[in-house]
C-alpha cells in the first residue's frame, strides 16, 4: 500500500501521519494487489477535514468526512471506506460456483 500525504493550511504532523497509517491498516484485506491511497488534511476556521482516495485495481473509492476533531474524522472516514471495499468486494465474489462435472 503506497500512502501519500497532502496537508493543507495546518503543519504535517508525524502523529497524524502514524495514525492513519495504523488506521489503513484494516482496509489491506480488501485488496490482494497494491493500492494507492491519497490523504488529505485540511484546516478551516474551526472545522477539520480529511479525504482519503482509495484506487486499486477495482476501481477508486473515496471518503470524506468533517470534524471538529482530526482524529474522529479519520476513523469516521475509514469507517465508511470499510464499508464501500467491503461492498464491492461482496459484489465481486462468486456466489454460486459452477460444478465442473455434469450429474
Amino acid at each position: 500500500m503506497r500512502i501519500r500525504y497532502t496537508f493543507r493550511h495546518m503543519n504535517a504532523s508525524d502523529r497524524l501521519k502514524e495514525h492513519t497509517t495504523n488506521k489503513l491498516g484494516r482496509i489491506s484485506r480488501f485488496e490482494d494487489r497494491e493500492m494507492n491511497v491519497q490523504v488529505t488534511f485540511d484546516h478551516e476556521k474551526h472545522r477539520k477535514s480529511v479525504e482519503f482516495q482509495v484506487s486499486g485495481a477495482h476501481g477508486t473509492f473515496v471518503s470524506h468526512e468533517q470534524r471538529d476533531d482530526l482524529f474522529e474524522a479519520i476513523d469516521l472516514a475509514i469507517d465508511k471506506l470499510d464499508r464501500q471495499l467491503s461492498r464491492d468486494k461482496s459484489k465481486r465474489k462468486d456466489h454460486h460456483p459452477r460444478s465442473h462435472a455434469p450429474y
